[in-house]
């Protein structure tokens, strides 16, 4: 009896998932209509519009009627307007003129937009910042209002609103403004970003990088420490005009270690001669406990040619860390000496050189390997030490 129980409320759950299904496919299909329904109504409320836009150009562009203006923005203040308006514009790229006419004379309609959005739930507030991030003119300007209001956004406790608030500043926003952002950020204790989404969002900035990283360095000792990461980082990426600002980081004890870190591998994008001798004294250190500093600038003196680099880095060949030995066998390679060379220096005396140096020749064979049959280059290295060679 109790077997027949156990069959019947299996059967019983398995129709009621087929039945969910059922009911909600027929939703997907009718909500589907529905927005094809408010497509065609918005299209062709401004067909008219957006024809009268398009034979006008220059100073001779009519703006849009008040009562136009009125319904749009009583339109976009409902999320199911929004995305209309948003695939709408998506369908009508290829009439580049009317569209980007009818965008900059509503850009007085997204300021009342963002303060009706900013009382919504977290996902239609998400989806109003992407919109933003898509439509708000790209002026960085200093006052504007709407940079304030977005700003808010960046307080609330959801990731997806926060992520879409800073990219939407990141579109529009001057570079002060975005570092208040970059310091609010930093404030809450809730859904904290990741370094690597900040930076993400920072490379997505339309106005001038130069100013931009001026005034992050202005304000880099007001971030939190991930967003301080986040934003060396960036100006890694972005310019190699900063040598100097990033020694005093790598030489200030204060700092903290990924600072320190994210230093070393700027002056291995950027060669930097002052650099050379910091960078040899923390290969030469050994400080187990500290390993990554060795190894990261074991990687970065790749770039510093010399006999006092190449002694340096054959000398970190007999550490007993694989992520010493591995970058300084890689930047060895760099400076010009085969595996070969490097085992006749080494004497072969050493049993982690003589290990590393296996391991590297059998890599750099089954990379020729895989060269030579077309298959993908053999990438075992580049995983296990990605951590600290990147």
């Amino acid at each position: 009896m109790g077997a027949e129980v156990l069959l019947y409320a299996y059967g019983l759950v398995c129709l009621s998932m087929l039945v969910f299904n059922l009911i909600y496919g027929l939703y997907l299909r009718t909500d589907d209509r529905r927005r094809q329904r408010r497509i065609g109504r918005l299209r062709r409320r401004m067909e008219s519009q957006l024809n009268r836009l398009g034979e006008t150009t220059g100073s001779a562009e009519q703006p849009l009627p008040v009562r136009h203006m009125t319904w749009m923005r009583r339109r976009l203040s409902h999320i199911s307007g929004l995305r209309a308006f948003d695939e709408l514009m998506h369908e009508l790229h290829g009439n580049d003129a009317a569209c980007r006419a009818c965008v900059r004379q509503l850009q007085p309609v997204l300021l009342d937009l963002a303060i009706v959005y900013l009382r919504r739930e977290n996902t239609q507030a998400a989806y109003f910042c992407y919109f933003l991030s898509r439509y708000r003119l790209r002026r960085h300007m200093e006052m504007d209002q709407l940079q304030s209001v977005v700003l808010s956004y960046l307080k609330r406790d959801n990731l997806y609103c926060k992520i879409n608030a800073l990219k939407a500043l990141c579109s529009f926003a001057s570079p002060s403004v975005l570092a208040d952002a970059l310091v609010a950020l930093g404030e809450g204790r809730e859904s904290q970003l990741h370094e690597k989404v900040i930076t993400e969002a920072l490379f997505s900035y339309s106005g001038e990088s130069a100013a931009l990283i001026e005034r992050l360095w202005a304000c880099l000792d007001r971030f939190s420490l991930p967003i301080q990461r986040a934003v060396l980082d960036y100006i890694r990426f972005r310019s190699g005009m900063h040598c100097g600002r990033m020694l005093e980081i790598l030489t200030d004890p204060r700092r903290d270690k990924e600072l320190h870190l994210a230093a070393i591998r700027y002056f291995g994008r950027y060669p930097y001669e002052p650099a050379r001798e910091e960078l040899l004294r923390l290969l030469r250190r050994g400080d187990a406990s500290h390993w990554e500093y060795a190894a990261i600038s074991a990687s970065a003196l790749s770039a510093y040619p010399g006999q006092e680099t190449v002694d340096a880095l054959l000398k970190a060949m007999n550490s007993v860390n694989w992520h010493i030995r591995n970058n300084a066998s890689v930047s060895l390679q760099a400076h010009g000496l085969t595996y070969e060379e490097m085992l006749r220096v080494l004497d072969g005396e050493d049993r982690y050189a003589r290990e590393m140096l296996a391991y590297r020749l059998k890599a750099r064979r089954l990379e020729e390997q895989a060269a030579s049959d077309g298959a993908q280059p053999y990438r075992k290295t580049a995983r296990k030490g990605a951590a600290v060679s990147a």
